[in-house]
């Protein structure tokens, strides 16, 4: 039977190179960091539950009347969202018949309990690791890709053709959100033509045109609402594919000093533009590209991407207190299987619309 773990079948078991799981050196995978790097993480939410908003007075304030003042009655403004929490849930079995005969023989327990691999080198130090960034990385994809409507291709949505369409439908993200502001409010969009080319090559050459991704990055910002682009802690998100236009833009073309970035974790890296927090996310590129297409098989969907907004505006709601939810592993005697399980809940919401402006 097919269980989850690592493919020892690639790994020899008894040429005497490894005889220590915690020697196994992992390859390098793009990796993920807390949520709550990139927006901002609300834990012991509920599902249904309003959220108020608080604004900020109108006009107030006129000519003195000297005595007897006029009282005005003027408000805060204020708006509310309701938070959609849908359950998540991780549910994996393993068998040890799988893993006799490859390398993993060396982390597991012997006679009547060799079925059992909980408290193994195998459990402790490889799988469990990984297993931890891997559900990192699946509530990122919720949180920014997430379509309770998703589709392929074929049936009119924009996910390739073999792709498991229930790994997207759990919850809403921030980009169906963000395109739903833009449809609402198309000032808030700033356009990339290049993301319109039939092609990926065409695509890239197109964005990398003297001048077109410092000119997207300046629109971006002149577009935004004033409110926005007055407010304090104010970022701008950017694709990995924008980024190497936009350094190649600034260095080939004399756009002034080149961008310098500085690593904040796992390939994510921040620089300043105009002033601006300037962030790029990778994990976009790797959704977008691996997953996301448009009928032209050729073609990625909107490769290109920026959002201007502010972290604090942009919510991602757990009914847990913590981002990653309890795993629990344990055997189960009679099956003689061992079963991983880790269950939560993940919405996420936009506070304020006009806060927003995203270029695709």
């Amino acid at each position: 039977m097919a269980s989850t773990g690592l493919n020892f079948q690639n790994l020899t078991p008894d040429n005497g190179a490894v005889r220590d799981l915690r020697k196994l050196i992992f390859l390098s995978v793009l990796g993920a960091d807390q949520i709550g790097a990139l927006v901002n993480f609300l834990p012991k939410q509920k599902h249904g539950e309003k959220v108020g908003f608080v604004g900020e007075f109108g006009l107030i304030g006129k000519a003195s009347t000297k005595c007897n003042p006029v009282f005005d009655n003027d408000i805060i403004s204020t708006s509310e969202k309701t938070w959609d929490i849908p359950e998540w849930e991780v549910a994996e079995k393993i068998c040890y018949a799988d893993l006799e005969g490859t390398l993993a023989q060396v982390g597991m327990k012997t006679k009547t309990d060799i079925a059992d691999l909980t408290g193994t080198e195998y459990i402790d130090y490889v799988l469990m690791p990984r297993l931890e960034l891997a559900i990192r990385k699946m509530l990122l994809r919720f949180v920014w890709f997430g379509d309770k409507t998703a589709k392929v291709v074929a049936d009119g949505g924009i996910l390739k053709a073999g792709t498991d369409v229930s790994k997207f439908t759990v919850t809403d993200g921030l980009w169906k959100r963000l395109f739903a502001i833009v449809a609402a409010n198309p000032a808030r969009h700033t356009a990339i033509a290049a993301n319109a080319e039939t092609s990926w090559t065409a695509q890239r050459a197109a964005f990398r045109v003297a001048g077109v991704a410092t000119g997207t990055l300046d629109n971006l910002i002149e577009d935004a609402s004033l409110v926005l682009r007055q407010s304090e802690g104010k970022v701008i998100y950017i694709t990995q594919a924008f980024k190497d236009a936009l350094d190649r833009d600034i260095k080939q073309n004399n756009k002034g000093s080149e961008l310098q970035w500085e690593s904040l974790f796992d390939g994510i890296a921040k620089s300043k533009y105009n002033g601006i927090d300037l962030v790029v996310i990778p994990f976009w590129d790797e959704i977008i590209q691996g997953y996301e297409a448009t009928a032209n098989a050729n073609q990625y969907n909107k490769p290109f991407r920026a959002l201007f907004s502010v972290k604090d505006n942009l919510l991602a709601g757990s009914e847990s207190e913590n981002e990653i939810a309890d795993i629990k592993i344990w055997f189960n005697i009679d099956e003689q299987l061992n079963k991983i399980l880790a269950k939560d809940k993940i919405g996420t919401l936009i506070a304020q619309d006009d806060l927003v402006q995203v270029a695709y």
